[in-house]
């Protein structure tokens, strides 16, 4: 309710006018109304100007506070910007340099297993040419050794020394020295033929039959003979078959000789035999004195031999060619004193200990 209508309703109701003076109370009353409704109006359009004016600042404050807050946040925007895009770029120059320190280490560490791995497969290489130069050396020690065969011992131990030569390490050469000294005295020693004497054995063995044995003295022993003996024999008879008999078992022990030598005895067939026999062990002897190089048994085979020939034997053409073959058999040298590859062999043995160490330690370190 607006206060020109409380003090419409304030007002005193008045007593009805006359009748004469009613229009001019009815005119004020309608003016003082008007002006009533004007102040009304006024107040309110002042009142209405003033909310819109506070209104307008309001909302200018709210629209500055606005501006504010939106430029406030636009730079804490650009700031945050700012920063991440700082971030990212050291990140990115952090990542970079990491990727690429990755790279180099990749690659140092792909460039030392190319390394490594060289050096291994060379070192196996070595190794295994080094066992094989010290099995080579073994082998040469066992021929000459056991078997005393200069020849194959010294192919051997040349075998060897080419492998080492391959090698090509200077830590080597003072076991090649040691291995040339070996080896020139093993050339210096000659080379056996076992095989020729072998067979030259062989040879005089089948001849022993067509040697000649020493014949009896030429007499007439016919009566002599113990399974011919007369019924009707006198006792001079006896006495001279005996005489002659007695000289015929002397003249197959004994012989003598035109020319002065020594007198041999003459064997019955039986004995020829058997003596063959022996002859041809004897020689058989010898051969395997040669394989096994048992020089003693060696000469003392060959030397009995000769007696039996020079005792036994008719000294003709066919037994001096024997006795000349056994004696040029007896002055072969079947075990010479051949060196042995001790000296090398210890040398690589122990090249090969200390290199196995050397690899042992760097790995250790790794």
């Amino acid at each position: 309710m607006t206060d020109y209508d409380s003090t419409i309703e304030q007002q005193p109701v008045s007593p009805a006018p006359a009748a004469a003076p009613a229009p001019a109370k009815k005119q004020s009353a309608n003016v003082g109304l008007l002006w009533l409704f004007v102040i009304l109006i006024i107040t309110a359009i002042g009142f209405s100007v003033t909310f819109f004016y506070k209104q307008t600042q309001t909302q200018e404050q709210i629209i500055s506070d606005l501006r504010a807050q939106v430029e406030q946040q636009t730079q804490a925007v650009e700031a945050r910007q700012q920063v991440l895009e700082d971030t990212l770029d050291k990140e990115f120059v952090e990542q970079q340099a990491a990727v690429q320190a990755n790279l180099n280490d990749l690659a140092e560490q792909l460039d030392s297993n190319n390394a490594r791995l060289l050096s291994l497969s060379s070192t196996n290489r070595d190794e295994w040419k080094l066992q094989e130069a010290q099995y080579l050396l073994r082998l040469a020690d066992q021929r000459i050794l056991l078997e005393k065969d200069s020849q194959n011992a010294l192919a051997l131990a040349l075998s060897a020394d080419d492998v080492l030569r391959d090698i090509d390490q200077a830590d080597l050469v003072s076991v090649r020295k040691l291995l040339a000294e070996e080896i020139a005295v093993l050339k210096l020693a000659g080379v056996i033929d076992r095989e020729g004497i072998y067979l030259r054995l062989s040879a005089l063995s089948n001849q022993i039959d067509a040697i000649p044995f020493i014949e009896p003295l030429g007499t007439q022993v016919d009566v002599l003979e113990e399974d011919v003996v007369p019924e009707d024999e006198t006792l001079k008879q006896k006495i001279t078959r005996g005489f002659y008999a007695l000289l015929h078992k002397l003249g197959s022990y004994v012989r003598v000789r035109d020319h002065g030598k020594e007198i041999n005895a003459v064997l019955p067939p039986a004995e020829q035999k058997y003596l063959q026999q022996n002859l041809r062990l004897m020689l058989e002897q010898a051969q395997v004195a040669l394989l096994r190089n048992e020089e003693a048994i060696y000469q003392e085979s060959l030397v009995k031999a000769q007696n039996w020939i020079n005792q036994y034997y008719n000294l003709n053409e066919k037994a001096s060619a024997a006795l000349e073959e056994l004696q040029s058999l007896q002055q072969e040298e079947i075990s010479p004193d051949l060196t042995n590859f001790s000296n090398s062999s210890s040398a690589l043995t122990e090249y090969i200990d200390k290199r196995e160490k050397m690899a042992a330690a760097r790995r250790g370190v790794r």
